[in-house]
């Protein structure tokens, strides 16, 4: 989370101001805004540091750019007269739901959320800062740079992060390189629930897709969504890993299903994990692999039978 600082001129706070969380009848917390990491379309997300922990932190802003203007005070937040109160107040509880689900799905793979609270006419929601690079940054379009010891020590774990959401009733909506962060250790992190659910209740759900990475039934917000969604996000995610690219966009494959296999013009084969991704990568979720254990047994496959592995078999 060290790169790609933006400046002020995205509409985000200035350097340097000063937030404040106060829950009842705790001591109050003060957060220091140093540089604007990213924007989107609802939300503005900063480095900050904790005064009083004296550590570094993320601080993600609620701010939907279309509706909302800054106030001259550089800091307040408020919504353009027209918008709708009701649209905006879903976008907003919806905000405030990413806080209540990684609180919820605590896990050593999960972002942890350290704080949440409203000031300036908005939400914010902190967390812990990762030392690290994403998973976009480390691959950046070249699959030779992931081996299948990779994948075993990093990905496995994120499969099993992925398998603890499920058991919680929560699915991501969001897996794409970019919100996978590698610590300096190695470890993945699941970043961004912005659009996790709860995939048992009913109702409309706002989401964001990613053309590659997003499967059919998320472009529309009245179709039957549950872990298999994330599953096929989890196969377009190790697609990428494999190829440097991410698979062919869904909606052209409605009517050509083209895909290009996993291990073409690769001087590295995949066999095993190349079946598995093609399982999840089904455009009909009735038909799409249902179960992470698929995943997890090839990426072990694909590891226990790699060149180094069975080097280092036949000299122990």
């Amino acid at each position: 989370m060290n790169k790609g600082l933006l400046g002020n001129d995205a509409g985000g706070l200035r350097r340097n101001a000063r937030l404040h969380s106060a829950e009842s009848g705790k001591e109050q917390r003060t957060y220091r805004v140093r540089s604007t990491i990213s924007t989107s379309e609802l939300a503005i997300v900063y480095v900050a540091r904790s005064e009083e922990q004296e550590m570094k932190c993320v601080i993600k802003e609620f701010f939907p750019k279309a509706l909302v203007r800054r106030g001259k005070d550089g800091s307040s937040v408020r919504r353009l007269s027209g918008v709708p109160h009701d649209k905006y107040e879903a976008l907003r509880n919806a905000f405030i739901n990413e806080a209540v689900l990684l609180k919820a799905c605590e896990h050593p793979g999960v972002v942890r959320c350290i704080d949440q609270f409203e000031q300036n006419g908005t939400v914010y929601i902190v967390m812990e800062f990762i030392e690290g690079m994403t998973l976009a940054e480390m691959v950046g379009g070249r699959p030779d740079m992931i081996e299948p010891g990779f994948l075993y020590r990093t990905m496995l774990p994120l499969i099993e992060t992925l398998e603890h959401l499920h058991q919680q009733g929560v699915i991501h909506r969001d897996l794409k390189p970019g919100n996978i962060m590698i610590d300096q250790e190695g470890r993945a992190k699941l970043l961004d629930f912005g659009s996790a659910v709860r995939f048992a209740e009913s109702g409309a759900h706002p989401i964001l897709t990613t053309a590659g990475y997003s499967p059919l039934e998320l472009y529309s917000e009245q179709s039957k969504q549950g872990p298999v969604s994330d599953i096929y996000s989890l196969a377009a995610l190790l697609y990428y890993c494999c190829r440097g690219t991410a698979p062919t966009d869904v909606r052209k494959r409605l009517f050509d299903d083209r895909l290009e296999p996993v291990s073409a013009g690769l001087k590295r084969g995949w066999p095993f994990l190349s079946r598995a991704i093609q399982r999840g990568l089904i455009v009909s979720p009735d038909k799409r692999c249902s179960s992470l254990k698929w995943f997890k047994a090839a990426i072990t496959m694909e590891y226990v039978t790699s060149p180094s592995v069975r080097r280092k078999s036949r000299s122990g």
